[in-house]
């Protein structure tokens, strides 16, 4: 009985060697891949004419830029203004590009601030459109231009007591009016899908 025993002890164990060999046979084939993308282009120029704007560059308002009656060609004045056309150049971009234009605080080479709202001494700076919008990267035309404006708001000659500046007041004669511009550009979020 003992060999018996034995011989039943083999017998399970070579039927469980011979389903679990079976059970687990299968076909398997095994492959290795690589998946690429080109990444989109970003090709972006700010410009003042033909030349690029980079960071602490100078846009200089002069010659046609202001153009006034009664005003010597390139020079700001009370009731004047200068205009510059500032171009935002996207050719060959491969995303929709954003942009902002922002003029920050006008101010004066002799050290004044002359930002008052009210009165002859008033200055503004603005861009066109609010100085925002967006390049699609197929349109045909990946460009857009944004004139800037610098105004000397200047004699009121309407108001019953105009205001005047007075003629010894020689502290922006002369000087260099300077305005800050903030140019941005930055590719349109992409919508998660």
């Amino acid at each position: 009985m003992k060999g018996n025993k034995k011989l039943l002890v083999v017998a399970v164990l070579l039927l469980l060697i011979a389903v679990s060999y079976s059970t687990y046979a299968i076909y398997k084939t095994s492959v290795q891949a690589e998946a690429t993308v080109e990444a989109a282009a970003w090709v972006i120029e700010f410009k003042d004419g033909q030349t690029e704007i980079t960071s602490n560059y100078t846009i200089e308002l002069s010659g046609t830029d202001c153009v006034n009656n009664h005003v010597l060609q390139g020079k700001i004045a009370p009731g004047a203004q200068c205009t510059k056309v500032i171009t935002l150049d996207a050719t060959g971009t491969e995303v929709d590009v954003a942009y902002t234009a922002t003029a920050g605080t006008v101010t004066a080479s002799s050290g004044e601030t002359p930002v008052s709202t009210t009165g002859a001494n008033a200055f503004s700076a603005v861009l066109t459109d609010g100085g925002t919008g967006v390049i699609e990267y197929d349109a045909a035309n990946q460009t857009a231009e944004l004139t800037l404006t610098v105004s000397w708001a200047g004699l009121d000659d309407s108001s019953a007591s105009p205001e005047v500046i007075n003629p010894a007041d020689t502290s922006l004669q002369g000087t260099t009016i300077t305005v800050p511009i903030t140019l941005v550009a930055k590719q349109v979020p992409v919508a998660s899908s």
